[in-house]
Parts: structure tokens; C-alpha cells; sequence
């Protein structure tokens, strides 16, 4: 027979509904303390640390690098360049000029 009052189709229905959907427990339960057990793991886990391939400048400039470049490349696609000249002064040009560079119009309508 069928319920005769608003009220009583609403209660008919809700644990029906409920039954049904997330509700915030099994939303806790189901996915947040397994997503919480993962960010603990991955905090106490120590990757263990990345260190490129380094390349002297000069063998690439005389090619007696190219294999370790070409190697290095293929195997994790990050190579470090050391001993290139000029490197340090121009380096250090930079770093001092770089607050002046921030404090233009320019950079500072820059969205990043």
C-alpha cells in the first residue's frame, strides 16, 4: 500500500538513499585513511638520492664525451655540464642582477 503523506514517502525513502550513496563515514573510511596511510609511507620512506651524470665541458667541446652524453641521456635524461668557462662570473652577474630584474613593471605583471 502506498504512503499516503509527504512525510511518510521521505522517511520510506531516505535509508533507501543512504544505502545507496557515500556517506561521510564510509568516505573516511574507504578512502581518506588509505590515501593518509600512503602520505605517511611516502614521508618515511628515503628515496635514495639523484645524482646526474657529470659531463665535462671540455669533452664536449673535443667530442671525447659524446658517448657519456648520449648514455646518460638515454638512461635518465638529466646531464650536469661542469668546467664551463666563464660559468662562475657570469653566474655571479646574474644572482646581483636579479633583484632589479624582479622589481621591473614587467616582471611584476607576470602571472608565474
Amino acid at each position: 500500500r502506498p504512503p499516503s503523506t509527504p512525510r511518510a514517502i521521505c522517511r520510506r525513502r531516505a535509508p533507501r538513499q543512504l544505502g545507496n550513496s557515500f556517506t561521510t563515514s564510509s568516505i573516511d573510511h574507504h578512502i581518506f585513511k588509505p590515501m593518509l596511510g600512503l602520505s605517511l609511507y611516502a614521508l618515511a620512506a628515503d628515496p635514495p638520492p639523484f645524482h646526474p651524470v657529470s659531463i665535462p665541458h671540455s669533452g664536449l667541446v673535443d667530442g671525447s664525451s659524446s658517448t657519456a652524453l648520449i648514455s646518460a641521456l638515454a638512461s635518465s635524461g638529466v646531464v650536469a655540464i661542469k668546467g664551463i668557462p666563464g660559468y662562475a662570473a657570469l653566474r655571479s652577474d646574474i644572482l646581483a642582477a636579479t633583484p632589479a630584474c624582479a622589481a621591473t613593471p614587467a616582471a611584476a605583471a607576470h602571472t608565474f
